[in-house]
């Protein structure tokens, strides 16, 4: 029998098991949200034992480096001595400093950290609220210019958190972020790269902000930056994308909606049509996993080089499938 021990803890693992169903059935109160290796919530460090490479998929050479794994993925066949990973990841109080519509379905949330809180643009980070689990949110500002963390929530009939943005949160209310976690950001690219950033839904935060990050170290090449949404309802910043555009010559804004039945209408058509240079171009795709990944998949077929796909799918919490 597979034994994990947990902070001097031990808990035996039944044929299987993940570690985290393990930790989680002992009473351990270990982080979790998607339970597919995506969010890294319950990232934790081995400090003894052999690391299954499917625990580390996604993570960073750094991380793999020194030991963490995804406790909802592994399933080790040899004992394992873990700590938390608190030491990679940050928790800070925020205080909430604005809320605001950005379309009839995504809210702009703004919350002022009360201590530093380090990350890049286009992470994605936990946002604890009372009575759930956090929720994984993408990082739409800029650290170097933005006093806020900036999300963009969408809100969902039944969602928990979204519910309680929806509902009854105001500014000056006070929360806690974890993280940051996720690879998605501008930081690696060839400002003379050609930059595709395509994504639907609220996978625009992080495509907005990873193109104020290129803009701000002067990106040269060209930036093609592709919204999908079922009908117009679902875009927003439209307005700020247009004036962008209009303001930087390489950069074009494509709109591409699905009941429009035009050349457009298609995300995945559209981004695949345009060329953009696919084996220089540097992609990010962010939103739906199902379309990232068919997304991802197609680019690569097409020509585009694996080591310059970055890619943020969506997934639902398993818990409430709702964010």
């Amino acid at each position: 029998m597979t034994i994990v021990r947990f902070e001097g803890r031990e808990h035996p693992l039944a044929p299987g098991q993940t570690v985290l169903a393990a930790l989680q059935s002992a009473g351990e109160g270990l982080d979790s949200s998607c339970l597919a290796g995506v969010c890294q919530s319950c990232l934790v460090r081995a400090e003894s034992g052999a690391i299954p490479k499917a625990a580390q998929a996604g993570l960073s050479p750094a991380l793999v480096a020194g030991g963490y794994l995804l406790a909802c993925v592994c399933r080790p066949e040899e004992d394992l001595t873990l700590v938390r990973a608190d030491a990679v990841r940050q928790r800070v109080p925020v205080t909430v400093a604005s809320l605001d519509r950005l379309s009839t379905s995504v809210v702009r949330l703004r919350l002022m950290p009360e201590a530093p809180f380090n990350y890049r643009a286009g992470q994605f980070l936990g946002l604890v609220t009372p009575g759930a689990a956090p929720r994984s949110y993408s990082i739409a500002s800029l650290p170097s210019r933005d006093p806020w963390l900036e999300l963009h929530i969408r809100l969902l009939p039944g969602g928990r958190v979204s519910g309680l943005v929806a509902d009854s949160l105001r500014a000056g209310d006070r929360l806690e972020v974890v993280g940051p976690s996720g690879g998605c950001f501008y930081q690696g690219v060839d400002p003379d790269q050609p930059l595709v950033l395509a994504g639907t839904g609220t996978g625009l935060a992080p495509l907005w902000g990873i193109l104020q990050d290129a803009i701000a170290n002067g990106h040269r090449g060209p930036i093609r930056l592709y919204h999908g949404a079922l009908d117009r309802a679902g875009l927003y910043l439209v307005d700020a994308l247009e004036a962008l555009a209009a303001k930087h010559a390489n950069l074009t804004y494509t709109p591409c909606l699905r009941d429009s039945g035009g050349a457009t209408g298609d995300l995945k058509e559209a981004v695949l049509a345009a060329g953009d240079a696919r084996a220089q171009a540097a992609h990010f795709l962010c939103g739906d996993a199902n379309l990232v990944n068919q997304l991802k998949r197609a680019l690569f077929l097409a020509g585009a080089r694996l080591d310059r796909l970055r890619s943020d799918p969506f997934l639902p919490t398993a818990a409430a499938k709702a964010a």
